[in-house]
């Protein structure tokens, strides 16, 4: 049973829940959301869905991507904005469908605070571990984009490279080519000071997009300011005054503008 079973058979099992599966998505920083999520849950009615994405985290990069912390890790991630009933223990039922027995496993579910802030949202839940490897999380998005949800969902992942591990199969060893070249990138190439002015220049295409209504294009350079930022954070070129008092505010409050621009624009 390979990743891409694991990940049709967990979508299976989401299906039967109620969350239809949507396209795969190609790759958003870690801290992001896809499009799909970040609007479906702004949307005016209860949203569902579960979507196979990538997921890059540069911030690993020192670890040589790692399988079991791999800067590119690919991740089923269901959002439901209708929850019934204890979702944990609709996560242990979903591991009966990769033939792993809770009663047999350590599993367990660790309270923790997730960091979106990026996108002004407030999120808190549970970290997953099985045998004390962190196989996927749950948590509740309470406010996003600045916006007090009306629904407040909840997003399960499942980290497909580790969940290979939880079932038995001896995952890949070797850092892949992109991973290994990200990795050299954030820790030997990149330049601060040109990242730095990248950032500025999607901030103020972001701020263009949203002049014009345009939300969905105003997200793209969001998606890729927080990428930024994580690689110029990992390349150590940016003070944590600098980080917490301008770079990461205005991220968020394009995230803001986004968000503001959606709703305004479904309630018209």
């Amino acid at each position: 049973m390979d990743s891409q079973e694991i990940a049709l058979r967990l979508r299976e099992f989401w299906e039967a829940e109620g969350c239809p599966a949507i396209p795969t998505y190609g790759s958003i920083p870690a801290g992001g959301l896809t499009f799909d999520v970040f609007f479906g849950i702004l949307a005016p009615d209860p949203w569902c869905a579960c979507q196979v994405v990538s997921i890059v985290d540069p911030s690993v990069a020192l670890y040589d991507d790692d399988p079991l912390r791999p800067i590119i890790d690919s991740c089923l991630q269901v959002t439901r904005q209708d929850p019934s009933g204890d979702l944990r223990k609709r996560f242990i039922e979903s591991l009966r469908m990769l033939e792993i027995d809770p009663r047999d496993r350590d599993v367990r579910f660790v309270a923790h605070d997730y960091d979106l802030s990026h996108l002004a949202a407030r999120a808190a839940g549970w970290r997953v571990l099985i045998d004390g490897i962190e196989v996927g999380s749950l948590f509740y998005v309470r406010q996003l984009g600045g916006i007090d949800l009306k629904f407040a969902p909840i997003v399960v992942e499942y980290f497909l490279r580790r969940m290979e591990f939880a079932v038995g199969i001896e995952g890949e060893k070797m850092p892949t080519e992109r991973g290994r070249q990200i990795a050299s990138y954030v820790l030997e190439h990149a330049n601060p000071e040109r990242i730095g002015s990248f950032l500025s220049l999607h901030a103020d295409e972001c701020e263009q997009a949203l002049g014009g209504g345009l939300y969905y294009q105003a997200y793209d350079h969001v998606l890729a300011s927080v990428y930024l930022l994580s690689v110029l954070t990992a390349r150590d070129g940016l003070s944590a005054k600098e980080y917490a008092t301008r770079t990461a505010p205005r991220i968020a409050d394009l995230a803001r503008g986004c968000a503001r621009a959606y709703v305004e624009a479904t309630d018209a």
